[in-house]
């Protein structure tokens, strides 16, 4: 997964992404947000993870893939970040440093909603830009059956060396073939 394409998000995008942040900083939940610093932390996470989002928004529309986007309200969780017209469903997990080599997904959630393909993306500093690490299937994760609890919640494991490459997303059968 060498030589991983940079994207660079559109102002459309990014305007997208920090009013929906705005909106819902005070409905983030608390149980899943392990970081410190109150409402501003919590408009500032959610950015950064619909910043993620629209990286891997840029990679299909790039792709030609046709795809619908959560419409859920900012006041409930969503039940996926993209669906496929095939009705296969994603989630974004963003990432804002280097070194941060796993992608997670809460266990509890994972038995309540899982998702059919888990995105990992790096988001740079700068906000606007970013790279696709790879991807897995929820199928990936039961099989690796890899749980972690650093001190928060028990936590589904996979290392970027698990991820599939970004490439491999094409070959999905009708991907790039069908109607939303």
């Amino acid at each position: 997964m060498s030589n991983q394409k940079v994207y660079n998000l559109n102002e459309v995008f990014i305007k997208e992404a920090a009013a929906y942040a705005e909106l819902s900083k005070a409905y983030t939940a608390d149980r899943h947000d392990f970081h410190q610093g109150g409402l501003e932390n919590k408009r500032r996470k959610m950015y950064e993870g619909k910043l993620g989002e629209k990286i891997f928004k840029t990679f299909l529309v790039e792709n030609s893939i046709p795809f619908a986007e959560d419409q859920s309200s900012h006041t409930e969780a969503d039940s996926f970040d993209f669906i496929l017209p095939n009705g296969v469903t994603i989630d974004v997990k963003t990432r804002t440093k280097s070194f941060h080599t796993r992608t997670l997904e809460l266990v509890h959630q994972f038995a309540r909603k899982p998702k059919d393909i888990y995105v990992s993306v790096r988001l740079f500093d700068d906000l606007s830009s970013g790279k696709i690490i790879g991807w897995c299937t929820k199928e990936d994760i039961l099989n690796i059956n890899r749980v972690e609890n650093n001190g928060y919640l028990d936590n589904y494991v996979i290392f970027d060396n698990e991820l599939r490459d970004i490439k491999d997303f094409l070959k999905i059968p009708s991907v790039k073939n069908e109607v939303v």
